[in-house]
């Protein structure tokens, strides 16, 4: 299984370069459908490692402390995030990952899709809480009402099942990926080792524009 290495990379000029290949002459652009599903798996695969150190992490802090419940949330989102809606990269299908596996996978996973979508995310669901009330005094105290106040619940979601749940279903999506990574990457060295070496170094390079301000309301892949 080949991994997704990671390289350094330096800038000559206006182009970049990838330490480490002392024979290269060019690190040439790819834009292709099967190419830009190498992208995405890429992206795919740092999102569910950040979910599983997420949860790694858990298991290094303060018992039932408010970094244990965001480190929680974080893997939570992370995870749903790559099986989302989504213009900018192709997602994940469950179907397709956890065909394999048993029923109770598929209830796990809604189960944290919805926990990411209703509660997490957005507030709508009953997970969260919050019943106004008023403070009625005596009949003979006054002011006859006290005090306003709300009783405020949330229900807690970090717990050992849910915890082993979401892992298992971390590292399946992310064996799924690397595999799906390892064939693409394959195929496409099989299609560019056919074409002549002099059109492949007329192609573009390989380039980077670090986004502005505005860039955060873009869309990557329309642009």
């Amino acid at each position: 299984m080949r991994d997704m290495e990671q390289y350094q990379i330096t800038c000559d000029q206006e182009s970049l370069r990838v330490e480490g290949f002392p024979d290269a002459v060019k690190l040439i652009r790819l834009d292709d459908p099967k190419s830009r599903r190498i992208s995405d798996l890429v992206l795919h695969r740092q999102d569910l490692e950040f979910a599983d150190q997420c949860l790694e992490a858990i298991n290094t802090v303060s018992s039932n402390s408010q970094i244990q419940e965001a480190l929680w949330r974080c893997s939570l989102i992370h995870f749903v995030k790559c099986f989302g809606n989504s213009a900018a990269r192709f997602q994940l299908s469950f179907e397709k990952i956890y065909k394999s596996e048993p029923s109770e996978a598929k209830v796990a996973f809604e189960y944290f899709r919805n926990l990411r979508d209703k509660h997490v995310v957005h507030d709508e669901n009953s997970f969260s809480q919050s019943i106004p009330g008023a403070v009625l005094n005596a009949r003979a105290k006054t002011p006859k009402i006290e005090k306003v106040l709300c009783l405020t619940v949330r229900a807690g979601t970090l717990e050992q099942e849910n915890f082993g749940n979401l892992k298992l279903l971390i590292q399946k999506a992310l064996s799924w990926v690397i595999s799906e990574f390892d064939m693409c990457c394959d195929i496409v060295i099989a299609e560019l080792d056919g074409i002549p070496h002099d059109d492949l170094l007329a192609r573009d390079s390989v380039s980077y524009r670090a986004p502005g301000v505005e860039g955060v309301k873009e869309n990557r892949r329309s642009k």
